[in-house]
């Protein structure tokens, strides 16, 4: 440090003066949701970083109208919520299963046109959208709002909350969250081995306590975590959209650890998007951080071979080799184990969470089950 650095503090930092929604705004969103025959809330994580998870559950409650969520979002309601609709987003049938298709007006909530674009749940442009948000809305041709609250957007939900009546007749199904909710438990119960994505989720759910976090790489694995693993609070689980960068996980569950040293925090990855930044495990051991990095190891893209499967029924390029992670990660002096069964991963990562230094589990992952859920199954 320079001689003349000594002593000096950080710059202060300054939180940003949000604007206030405009009363007259206020009043006409309350008439259109009043006016609407099938009302029903898209949230995104506008609302998370917003920090209005409590005003979204009330404004939920207060009117009965029922909210879905994006992947980003997860968290923002219980899963058990009744007014809960789920996560959407993975196939155009979530909008169907969770009743935007008869939804005639949507209030969107911190949501941003990248978490999920706009067409999939307004094909046909006929949906009045109420946009609440902190910046003005983005707009698309599928994304018009008839009035936007841009502002503060946990003080524009109260104001809209004790503006607004009980909706006459919510719109929403719960068809989705139902379905979700069913293979999950079923999951929990499922075969020892080989270890499939469900089984995996519901031993990590289980390990995990309901404010540690999951911080999820890209790949096959974030479909089945966006899809199916159950937050309670938002920002517990984590989840890169849009750019969708891979090797996400491992340097934000350091911050993350960092940010709540008191909290599990579990890096879930693929061994592609691990080894683009697999050296980070020094980053880890260096400062500190006890985060528990769980490798799905299957040699190759998942989600890339998925979708080129799904649209060319073949793959191409997907696949590679590995190192012995085991081995890798002892390299940097950390524990690190091999599980092959569910019982043998359950043991691990509790021994991982209890532990005050980085580790690392990899399993052999099987792929063979669909990610894409049919309503009929």
């Amino acid at each position: 440090m320079a001689a003349d650095a000594e002593g000096l503090e950080p710059l202060r930092r300054t939180d940003q003066a949000l604007p206030e929604a405009a009363a007259a705004d206020v009043a006409r969103a309350a008439e259109l949701i009043a006016q609407a025959e099938r009302p029903i809330a898209l949230a995104g994580y506008g609302a998370v970083r917003g920090r209005a998870a409590k005003t979204v559950r009330g404004f939920a409650r207060s009117t009965g109208i029922p909210v879905a969520t994006t992947f980003m979002a997860k968290g923002l309601l219980e899963p058990d919520d009744p007014l809960s609709l789920g996560s959407v987003g993975l196939q155009p049938g979530d909008y169907r299963m969770t009743g935007f298709d008869e939804a005639d007006l949507v209030i969107a909530i911190g949501y941003d046109l990248v978490e999920h674009a706009p067409r999939f749940w307004n094909p046909d442009k006929d949906k009045t959208i109420v946009c609440i948000d902190s910046v003005s809305a983005e707009i698309d041709e599928h994304f018009i709002p008839e009035i936007e609250l841009a502002g503060d957007i946990e003080r524009s939900l109260q104001r809209l909350t004790r503006k607004g009546e009980p909706a006459r007749t919510p719109g929403g199904s719960t068809r989705l969250r139902d379905l979700v909710a069913r293979r999950f438990e079923e999951a929990a119960n499922g075969p020892e081995s080989p270890l499939q994505p469900p089984r995996v989720l519901a031993e990590l759910r289980k390990a995990l306590g309901r404010r540690d976090i999951l911080v999820s790489d890209v790949g096959l694995h974030k479909l089945w975590i966006g899809r199916m693993f159950p937050a309670y609070e938002p920002d517990t689980v984590m989840i890169a959209n849009g750019l969708a960068g891979m090797g996400f996980a491992l340097p934000s569950a350091i911050a993350a650890k960092l940010v709540h040293p008191d909290r599990g925090v579990v890096a879930v990855s693929g061994d592609g998007g691990f080894m683009m930044n697999a050296q980070e495990l020094e980053t880890a051991v260096r400062l500190g951080t006890a985060v528990v990095n769980v490798i799905w190891e299957d040699g190759g893209f998942g989600s890339i071979t998925w979708k080129q499967e799904r649209r060319f029924e073949r793959h191409f390029g997907t696949e590679f080799g590995n190192p012995d992670f085991v081995r890798f990660a002892e390299s940097f002096g950390i524990p690190a184990w091999r599980c092959e069964t569910a019982s043998d991963l359950a043991k691990r990562l509790d021994e991982a969470l209890g532990l005050e230094v980085p580790s690392l589990i990899t399993l052999p992952i099987d792929y063979s089950p669909d990610v894409s859920l049919d309503e009929d199954a």
